[in-house]
Order: C-alpha cells, then sequence, then structure tokens
C-alpha cells in the first residue's frame, strides 16, 4: 500500500498575523516592454514609475490610509528596485505622521533572470538557443539561466527574510513575480516547474493573515487600482 504523505512548504514558525503586499505602479519596463530600444541602456533595478504608475500608487496609498493598514507598529520593507520605493513613499506621504523606519533587503528584489532578464524572447531564441532548451525541459524552478537565479533560489531568500522578521504586522512593496513566490510559500501552494503563480496588478494590494495552522496563510485581494 502506497503511503499517505502530505507535502508542505518548507517556511516555518513566522512571526507576522497579518502581512500585507504591494506590487509597484507601472513602470517604464511595465509600459514599453523589453523590445523597446530606449530602456536598452537603463539597468533594470533603475526602472521608474510612469505617470499611471504614480497615479496608481496614490489610489492605493489613499486606499491603506483610509482603512487604517499602516500604524506606528507596522514593520515596511521594499525591494531596493526604484520603483518599489517610489511607490513605497508614496504611500508613506498619504500618511498623518512623518517619521518612519524602513527596511530596504535585496531578498525582495525582482526575481533575477541573469542574461535573460532584460532580453525579449525572440533575443533569447535566437542567442542562447541550447540555454533556452535546457530551460524548458528543466523548468525555471530548476534551471538557473547565467548570472541569474532559478526559482528556487527565489524561495530560498524569501524563506531566509520570513523567518527573521519579528512585527505583527508587516507590509512588503515588492514586484509581480517575486510577489507571486510569497503567495506560493505563504498559501502553501504545490511548485509549478515553470513558475506560473499568481501575481498581483500594478498597485493592487494583497492580504495574506495566519490561520490556526501556523505554517500558512489565507489570502485575499484587498484593492486594486
Amino acid at each position: 500500500m502506497s503511503p499517505n504523505i502530505i507535502y508542505r512548504s518548507p517556511i516555518k514558525n513566522i512571526h507576522p498575523k497579518i502581512i500585507y503586499l504591494l506590487r509597484h505602479g507601472e513602470s517604464e519596463g511595465n509600459a514599453r516592454g523589453l523590445d523597446d530600444f530606449s530602456l536598452k541602456n537603463v539597468p533594470n533595478h533603475q526602472f521608474p514609475l510612469t505617470q499611471l504608475g504614480f497615479n496608481q500608487i496614490n489610489h492605493s496609498a489613499e486606499y491603506i490610509l483610509n482603512e487604517g493598514l499602516i500604524d506606528e507598529y507596522t514593520g515596511l520593507y521594499t525591494s531596493n528596485f526604484l520603483r518599489a520605493k517610489q511607490s513605497l513613499e508614496i504611500v508613506l506621504k498619504k500618511q498623518k505622521r512623518k517619521k518612519f523606519d524602513v527596511v530596504i533587503d535585496p531578498r525582495l528584489d525582482e526575481w533575477w533572470k541573469g542574461i535573460f532578464h532584460s532580453l525579449s524572447p525572440n533575443e533569447i531564441a535566437e542567442k542562447y538557443p541550447l540555454e533556452a532548451d535546457v530551460q524548458a525541459r528543466e523548468g525555471w524552478h530548476h534551471y538557473r539561466p547565467p548570472q541569474g537565479q532559478a526559482g528556487k533560489d527565489v524561495e530560498k531568500d524569501l524563506i531566509s527574510f520570513f523567518q527573521e522578521v519579528k512585527e505583527d504586522k508587516i507590509l512588503i512593496v515588492g514586484h509581480g513575480r517575486n510577489l507571486g513566490f510569497m503567495f506560493r510559500l505563504l498559501a502553501d501552494q504545490l511548485i509549478n516547474l515553470q513558475c506560473l503563480y499568481p501575481i498581483p496588478k500594478n498597485g493592487e494590494i494583497w492580504k495574506l493573515t495566519k490561520n490556526s495552522d501556523i505554517n500558512k496563510y489565507n489570502f485575499e485581494s484587498l484593492f486594486t487600482p
């Protein structure tokens, strides 16, 4: 008889009871796409928000203020990418107090695909056909592109991050694919070998609430601008 096996997320003993996730507003990279030549000499981590992105986060910031999602005990975290920091700054400007302690943590940076990160699918197929074949065979969870991360590398960073956080309630401003990995781990979802996890829209706010199972969080989308 086959054994009854339940596979579980590797995250254990996470402290926060409530985790708010906010995806940055639309950036130049979102708006123009990787095929746009004007972005060729701009590093991905320096893509700024577009005017639409500023507007999206303004709406999100109003929601956060009106619903009281941030108080003096809320831990504030952001990636080191410009678009995430700009988004958090807009959120905090709406708050009534003027002083905040914010942690910039590189473990929250966007999933970095190395030489593939700022190349279009056509460029990858043309210039790196063997790498593309290996990636398709192994899946993004296992495949690590040159100078980049496999999906499991992103998860290792996030596991490390969450096991160090000490606040009961936190707000993280981050990136679509990175927040998708958080969803998989915290909601205890199964691994998808191509890392096709739900991702929030630009400016969308997610809430993850710890349930009676200490290793699993309940999910809800609170607001989309």
